[in-house]
């Protein structure tokens, strides 16, 4: 029996970058190369006598056993593992999960480990199949709607906690077991919230921009008012309010000053007088 290992850990460079592909780790196709002794026995048969049926040949035994249909299948999915598609396939691959802002390390690595357990369990049937769906999701990744989404999604679970991002990633599906369709899917789901989010915030700041807006005006009318009555203090003479007529120049006070009915007040120095002294006399007006 023979261990072939087919499927070493390679480095790859593409676009000049360093990049560790994917590989299938940890496990050993093994190639059973086993012959068949196809033979007679001498003393069975009688010399003279030829065989009532042929003898199967080895490539016809090859064609139908087992051991030959695993052997072709090792081959075609070796031939799938180094192609350039694959390689392509992985690259992208591993190139969307180190770039991505949804799931964190140890989900990447996670991941990984999945696919390459996933892909040493497969056929080379179901690796052609793998391969073909891989291809049309970085078809659907390079649409500009794609990558628009995976910006927003970045920003948006930036600003997050660490236990509100978690929350919102929990039902989030993981991309390499979708298919290219449900992947669009996922895209459009991801454009309505983007949108709906952005209404949303439209709605807020046009409520905002009403609220500053009404604010501005009311203090333009009171700054008017105060301007006014300022200026209205400020244009002619003050009058008495505690007087008859004293109401303003309009109210029948006769455009007199304050205080100009007062006669008779004043204050008298006197000296001299029957005994030689001097004096004091203060003399109130009425108001």
């Amino acid at each position: 029996m023979t261990t072939t290992n087919l499927f070493p850990l390679s480095t790859y460079r593409f676009r000049r970058r360093p990049f560790l592909a994917l590989t299938v780790g940890g496990v050993l196709l093994a190639a059973l190369v086993g012959s068949l002794s196809l033979g007679r026995s001498d003393a069975a048969d009688p010399p003279t006598k030829a065989p009532s049926k042929p003898l199967p040949t080895a490539a016809a035994s090859k064609q139908t056993s087992p051991v030959g249909d695993a052997q072709d299948d090792i081959a075609a999915k070796a031939a799938i593992l180094q192609g350039p598609r694959w390689r392509r396939a992985i690259f992208e691959l591993g190139e969307w999960l180190s770039s991505q802002q949804i799931y964190p390390p140890k989900e990447v690595i996670r991941i990984k480990s999945d696919f390459n357990r996933r892909v040493s369990r497969m056929t080379s049937h179901e690796l052609e199949y793998l391969l073909d769906d891989l291809e049309a999701k970085f078809k659907v990744m390079e649409t500009p709607e794609a990558q628009e989404a995976r910006a927003w999604v970045g920003q948006y679970l930036s600003a997050m906690s660490d236990r509100r991002r978690d929350d919102v990633l929990k039902d989030v599906p993981n991309v390499v077991d979708m298919t290219a369709g449900q992947l669009s899917q996922e895209i459009g789901k991801i454009e309505q919230k983007r949108q709906s989010l952005k209404d949303r915030q439209a709605a807020f700041d046009d409520g905002r921009q009403v609220l500053v807006a009404e604010a501005n005006a009311n203090r333009q009318l009171t700054a008017q008012a105060s301007a006014a009555a300022t200026s209205r203090m400020n244009s002619g003479p003050s009058y008495s309010p505690y007087r008859s007529g004293g109401g303003g120049g309009g109210g029948g006070g006769g455009g007199k000053k304050p205080f100009d009915d007062v006669h008779g007040g004043g204050i008298t120095v006197y000296s001299g007088g029957m005994f030689g002294g001097g004096g004091v006399a203060m003399t109130l007006g009425g108001f």
